[in-house]
């Protein structure tokens, strides 16, 4: 086999779905890498929708193997993918996991924002709109999300010691697609009538919430803060329907994913297995700033 500097290497990029703007951005950032980088071989597979778990394994197996320098992963469930990954490892293929946690040992690295953190900055925002008393919806999207679940988790434990005349009324996953959530979160409306607030993990499930409470009747009238963007989701809060969005940087994501990757091929010594990137809150009052415009248009 040639050596590392002599040839492209090649890696296998594999996100969660093909049907969310924020993996557009994350391209942005990979292809940014690869131009400072060179000598790079890049395939991009993933399945349609973040809750096709299977689609997801099959295509680590499909690239499972000697010839694949590395696999970047954003794992759309983060237990069913380890023996997949610790495969993949065994046949010497370098992994590092993006934007999702993946349990196990067989990734160098992990590059993400701090979910946890940018779930409390999601809850704080909602307290404040709430004057820190009344009712919230709890809106997942599919469970073993890594990255969803940290979000939930920062925003319960936030609002539990912050604002605990917030009652969570309904915690629910609410699926994959903004489909099955817009007809889940509808069927939620119907339950909690009264709910004052709502909260949405992820780009689907915000992108399904705000289309739920539109065909309700009931857009503007709750306050909803979500993650993510789109121009859909932007139109929303540019219509004072959606009053928060947690803006995370997938372009740096991509990047980093790409440079630990080429430092893992080429058995650089890892400094820091986790790599953190910031998430922003992105309101009316901000929106149109240059520097978070940066961060809302792909």
């Amino acid at each position: 086999m040639c050596p590392v500097s002599a040839r492209d290497l090649n890696i296998v990029f594999i996100p969660k779905s093909h049907d969310q703007d924020f993996w557009l951005f994350m391209r942005q950032g990979v292809d940014k890498a690869m131009q400072e980088e060179g000598q790079i071989k890049l395939t991009w597979r993933g399945p349609a929708y973040n809750d096709d778990i299977d689609s997801q394994i099959q295509i680590v197996q499909i690239y499972a193997k000697p010839e694949v320098d590395a696999i970047i992963i954003a794992a759309t469930d983060r237990a069913r993918l380890v023996e997949p990954i610790r495969q993949a490892a065994a046949q010497g293929v370098k992994v590092v996991a993006v934007d999702s946690a993946l349990d196990g040992n067989a990734h160098t690295n992990f590059v993400t924002t701090d979910n946890y953190a940018a779930g409390r900055l999601a809850a704080e925002r909602l307290a404040g709109l709430l004057k820190r008393q009344g009712s919230v919806a709890l809106v997942r999207t599919v469970p073993g999300s890594g990255s969803t679940e940290d979000r939930a988790s920062g925003f319960v434990d936030y609002l539990r010691k912050n604002a605990p005349q917030i009652a969570i009324v309904a915690d629910e996953y609410a699926g994959g697609t903004r489909g099955k959530v817009a007809r889940n979160v509808a069927a939620l409306l119907a339950r909690f009538p009264q709910v004052d607030a709502l909260f949405a993990v992820n780009e689907s499930t915000g992108d399904g919430v705000l289309r739920a409470l539109r065909q309700t009747g009931l857009a503007g009238q709750k306050k909803f803060v979500c993650f993510d963007t789109t121009e859909f989701l932007l139109d929303g809060l540019r219509k004072d329907e959606i009053h928060g969005l947690v803006v995370q940087n997938p372009r740096q994501m991509g990047y980093l994913s790409v440079k630990a990757a080429v430092a893992a091929v080429k058995g650089t010594p890892i400094k820091n297995p986790t790599i953190l990137t910031d998430a922003v809150m992105v309101t009316r009052d901000n929106y149109q700033k240059p520097e978070i415009r940066a961060l809302l248009i792909p």
